[in-house]
């Protein structure tokens, strides 16, 4: 490349990194678009190009560019993590870890290797493994870098349920961290705090502050309404959680929601779908899928398989979003005999080894692996045609219950149904309406595990749950507070206190509130 050449592309990154910063990513695109065209074989031009797609969610396009900057420059750390992040992010998890593998080969000593690698192991529930990983590189982070590892180490340690040291970090570092509302939030999550606390007055101190970014006042004010709902002032702590939610202006997903259920339901009747099933499933391949909309008791359920010895949890990964995409081939639902067509019996096989591939490296040495993605129930389809012995439990559980649970925890806008009653109602009214299309569609190959009956009576619900997987019951399934597995999940510390019936009906002090859901049970 010449001199001068050189010199356009580093101002056309300088030019893309501003549209970047200034949230003018489709701009940020075009301008990449251009740069590609002119300089093909530019590392720096590929990967910039990846980054401004990536930043929409479209990983599936971006990782051609990722795969290309790599090429051209396979020692760039930079590039090898990105690469990585984008193959995770689509549930890609044993080609991500060959990425983050390579940028610690190339560079044993970079401190953003090491932490990435990190992260990277967190990421999918390896959390000892992340622990070492942060630990090391804060042997030789510099100062700024420290405050974001050591909320890693933080999360890591809630998620292995070490409340003890987990409490003990945050008191030492809570007074320097730039991280202090996120701090604060993981701080009140630990024990029992009311409005009548210490914990309720930095709170609101905290909140006081003008400068608070919205998602950190959005954060404290779900954990102030925990702490007024403590104290029985429901009408206050439900304007908190709802004042809280509107901070983060998130479109509602309701109607696209819908119109994708419609979707499903005539690309999927009962005969066609078993048709495709019996003429393309021919993985033995034996996945057992735990879903239904977050709050469900999923994380519970998931803990209560995994404790038996032959089964373990792979926690909620993109992979089954990425393979039913694959499976679809771009096309509409409609044509999925088309797309299987074109697949071939090699390319669906290809499909359905690679799922199996990373549920075997995140799961090692056991016989069942458990997809914990709640909102896999969308794809029960798909991973009926390409798994004809996959388990599917749904996890049921009252919709006031789960509305109050979702709207008190800091669920991401890709969850905004769960803001508001009314939006909650009609998306849960269409979440039934696919399930009831997959029990006709596929007679018994549901199980539908109710959370109200699990807590009453634990021991034959946990019997019939096990015995659906063909599993023989087992002590460890009926004390999953004894799982010694990570939980990466909002309910990871709920589900240390065992199997218990304390959040049963906890929508009815906020009755008066939750008219559109009730109505619509």
């Amino acid at each position: 490349m010449t001199s001068g050449r050189a010199e356009r592309v580093k101002l056309a990154l300088r030019q893309i990194d501003e549209l970047l910063s200034r949230g003018r990513l489709r701009d940020a695109e075009a301008m990449a678009q251009r740069l590609v065209a002119e300089n093909p074989l530019a590392a720096e031009a590929q990967f910039i190009l990846g980054i401004t797609i990536q930043s929409q969610g479209r990983f599936d396009q971006a990782e051609p560019h990722f795969a290309r900057a790599v090429t051209l420059d396979g020692r760039n750390v930079g590039y090898l993590l990105n690469y990585g992040l984008c193959l995770l992010s689509m549930g890609r998890v044993p080609e991500a870890a060959a990425q983050y593998g390579k940028a610690r080969s190339v560079a044993p000593s970079n401190v953003e290797a090491i932490w990435r690698n990190g992260s990277f192991h967190a990421r999918i529930g390896h959390m000892e493994q992340a622990l070492a990983l942060f630990h090391k590189a804060l042997e030789r982070a510099p100062d700024a870098a420290r405050h974001a590892i050591r909320l890693e180490v933080l999360d890591c340690l809630l998620s292995l349920g070490r409340i003890d040291e987990a409490r003990a970090h945050i008191e030492r570092f809570i007074g320097v961290t730039p991280h202090h509302a996120r701090y604060l939030c993981l701080l009140s999550s630990i024990g029992k705090h009311d409005a009548e606390s210490e914990m309720f007055g930095r709170i609101g101190r905290e909140l006081a502050r003008p400068d608070l970014a919205p998602v950190d006042r959005s954060d404290l004010m779900v954990r102030r309404g925990v702490m007024l709902q403590s104290s029985g002032r429901y009408d206050e702590a439900f304007a908190s959680f709802t004042e809280g939610k509107k901070l983060l202006r998130a479109p509602s997903v309701t109607a696209a929601f819908r119109q994708e259920v419609d979707t499903r339901i005539a690309a999927f009747g009962r005969d066609r779908l078993q048709h495709l099933a019996a003429q393309h499933g021919r993985s033995e391949y034996r996945p057992v899928f735990v879903l239904g909309l977050p709050r469900s008791g999923t994380t519970l359920a998931a803990q209560i398989i995994s404790a038996h010895s032959k089964a373990g949890n792979a926690g909620e990964l993109e992979t089954m979003t990425y393979a039913a995409a694959k499976l679809g081939r771009g096309k509409p639902l409609g044509e999925i005999d088309g797309a299987l067509g074109e697949l071939g019996e090699a390319g669906i096989a290809g499909i359905a080894a690679l799922y199996e591939q990373v549920m075997r490296f995140v799961v090692p040495g056991k016989e069942m692996a458990i997809d914990k993605m709640p909102l896999n129930f969308r794809f029960i389809a798909e991973a009926s045609i390409l798994f004809p012995q996959a388990r599917f439990v749904n996890c049921t559980r009252h919709p006031a219950d789960t509305f109050i649970s979702a709207l008190q925890t800091e669920m991401n806008a890709a969850h905004s149904y769960s803001y508001d009653p009314v939006d909650y109602a009609a998306y849960h009214r269409e979440y039934r309406r696919l399930m009831a299309h997959w029990d006709e569609a596929l007679p018994g190959r549901v199980f539908h595990l109710a959370y109200e009956k699990l807590v009453a009576d634990p021991e034959p619900v946990i019997a019939a749950l096990l015995g659906y997987l063909g599993l023989d019951m087992e002590e460890a399934c009926l004390h999953p507070e004894h799982n010694a597995g990570a939980v990466t999940t909002f309910s990871r510390l709920q589900v240390r206190a065992g199997i218990n019936a304390s959040s049963v009906a906890r929508w009815k002090p906020y009755e008066r509130h939750l008219a559109p859901i009730l109505e619509s049970v």
